[in-house]
């Protein structure tokens, strides 16, 4: 089953067209990765897809539903999470803070609810803070729950960040190349846990990257772009297998298309 559809999606910054008919399909129970030399357009597709940039033309679809103009908060409801690649925590709370900060919906945020209907939002609260310990033992953060996140490294910090999206049971997430600027021992444990998620949890994962080396060990399926297209698509072993692959990955690609 085809999880997220993106149907011939273009986007222009002034006279560049960045994205041009892009179209691609991840299968849901996936590992799915996006790949692609500098500037090939896969961080402009992500925020298309996540509706942080607009899409020009093109349809984006999710679990059967359009959800081209959504806003990012609607798409965050309907199951899409995205992990960027620069963590966005609040570095004087707590790991636990973080990540309860995240859910999607706490009653006790409306000033109403929280006067007259106590009883459910402080069981909601323990119920949150019950899957925040959850994902913290996944996620092997426990002992660290109360440090703040600002103490801690570069790769826990991802952690974190993942954390954060998992707060919302989603049933796919973007990753943003999440073992950039780390060493290589805590990026294939960052891999192994987002394997984990996809076989113990059922999860959906759609990834950016650079690291091949570690990429290429968890992925099921793989595309590559090149100035806005999808050129290359298969399983690992079939693309590092096209003789076009590391032409195209080193950047011998034909320049951006000016309007």
């Amino acid at each position: 089953m085809d999880l997220l559809v993106v149907d011939r999606v273009v986007k222009n910054f002034g006279g560049l067209r960045v994205l041009n008919q892009t179209s691609l399909t991840v299968k849901k129970g996936t590992v799915t990765a996006l790949v692609g030399p500098n500037g090939s357009g896969k961080s402009t597709l992500f925020n298309v897809i996540y509706g942080l940039a607009p899409a020009d033309e093109g349809e984006v679809y999710f679990q059967g539903k359009k959800i081209t103009r959504y806003p990012p908060y609607r798409i965050y409801r309907e199951g899409l999470a995205l992990a960027f690649q620069l963590p966005r925590l609040f570095d004087q709370l707590p790991i636990l803070d973080n990540l309860l900060l995240a859910a999607p919906v706490n009653s006790g945020e409306n000033p109403i609810r929280a006067l007259f209907t106590r009883p459910r939002w402080q069981e909601e609260e323990r119920a949150l803070a019950r899957q925040a310990y959850e994902v913290l033992e996944l996620l092997e953060l426990t002992p660290l729950a109360l440090r703040p996140t600002g103490q801690l490294s570069g790769g826990q910090r991802k952690l974190v960040e993942i954390g954060r999206v998992l707060m919302a049971k989603p049933e796919m997430i973007l990753v943003d190349e999440p073992a950039a600027g780390i060493n290589p021992v805590l990026a294939r444990k960052i891999y192994a846990t987002l394997k984990k998620l996809q076989q113990e949890k059922g999860l959906t994962l759609f990834i950016i990257e650079h690291r091949l080396e570690v990429l290429f060990d968890f992925a099921d399926y793989v595309y590559l772009m090149d100035a806005g297209r999808v050129v290359l698509e298969g399983t690992p072993e079939e693309v590092l297998a096209h003789p076009d692959f590391y032409t195209i990955y080193a950047g011998e690609s034909r320049p951006w298309r000016v309007l």
